[in-house]
């Protein structure tokens, strides 16, 4: 698979999955849901802006808890004070788990986000609402480091799963933004 993206006989798209799937991932387990990188961080503006690259795209280099320097500083200084404990920890979460990905397809599968909560959604504040309001948490929420799907980047499926068809009460957020 390495070989064919960089000859761009396959997609960035293609060539994640291949990844993903080497690594044992698949999209019929919840647990093992394949992984997608944050890759923009600009999601205010109409326009990705080419000449602001630092602005406008996540630095890849770095992982998502780390693209913070007060945020991963704050993870340090509660890693080394954990030196007693017998498996310290930098991040007290992981960047994908069956909760994680139902937060971002709650529209698609709110059966499982709902088998997930005890029969109720969670709190409209809670629930994926705007890409923006979610990459923001992942920069400043100490208890938020979890990575995108692909849904997000799927040429062909579009954006169907960000789309409330079903009409669910979904609720509005503390700021009121119907969610």
């Amino acid at each position: 698979a390495a070989k064919a993206w960089r000859l761009n006989i396959i997609t960035n798209f293609e060539y994640l999955l291949a990844i993903n799937s080497a690594s044992g991932r698949t999209f019929h387990d919840l647990s093992r849901y394949p992984v997608f990188p944050w890759v923009i961080a600009d999601y205010l503006g109409s326009k990705l802006d080419f000449t602001q690259v630092t602005k406008t795209f996540r630095d890849l280099t770095k992982p998502i808890g780390a693209l913070n320097r007060d945020r991963l500083e704050n993870f340090k200084t509660r890693l080394e004070s954990m030196h007693d404990m017998e498996n310290p920890f930098l991040y007290g979460t992981h960047y994908s788990a069956p909760g994680y990905v139902l937060y971002y397809l709650v529209r698609n599968m709110p059966e499982h986000m709902l088998c997930l909560q005890n029969g109720k959604f969670d709190t409209s504040d809670r629930l994926f609402y705007s890409m923006d309001h979610c990459f923001n948490c992942l920069l400043t929420n100490p208890a938020d480091i979890k990575e995108s799907i692909p849904e997000f980047y799927d040429p062909i499926a579009g954006s169907d799963f960000l789309i409330n068809t079903r009409g669910l009460q979904l609720g509005t957020t503390q700021t009121s933004i119907h969610v």
